[in-house]
């Protein structure tokens, strides 16, 4: 009769704090990865944005000094089927206080529907009056 009072206890099996505790480690881990993996996805995002923006801005930036004359003004437009979400605002403006000197900014804008994202360049232009 002791030996069906006393019984061992079988070690081979885990605990249920045991689990719950490794489970609760689990999940904290795996929600830091998909932060970090979201955080990465939208760090990528925009460094596309950038290098696009920036390309973009520099090929209207060689239009605009390719023209023989410049006329004050604004002035928009997109860049196409190559580019379907990428429009563009130049600005032409003198600079009041110098002779011949004008002041020149392209905003890049993307219109996406998941992300409103500009890129501005301004740069200083001296035309001789012909």
């Amino acid at each position: 009769m002791t030996n069906t009072l006393i019984r061992k206890w079988n070690k081979n099996g885990f605990t249920l704090l045991e689990i719950v505790v490794s489970m609760g480690l689990i999940s904290i881990s795996l929600l830091t990865i998909l932060r970090l993996q979201a955080q990465s996805l939208n760090l990528q995002s925009e460094a596309q944005f950038a290098t696009t923006a920036n390309y973009l801005a520099q090929d209207r930036m060689a239009r605009i000094q390719s023209l023989k004359t410049l006329e004050p003004g604004a002035f928009s437009g997109d860049f196409g089927e190559d580019y379907p979400y990428f429009r563009y605002l130049e600005e032409i403006e003198e600079v009041i206080d110098l002779e011949n000197v004008l002041r020149v900014s392209v905003t890049i804008f993307l219109d996406d529907e998941k992300a409103k994202n500009t890129f501005l360049v301004t740069t200083y232009l001296y035309r001789k009056e012909p």
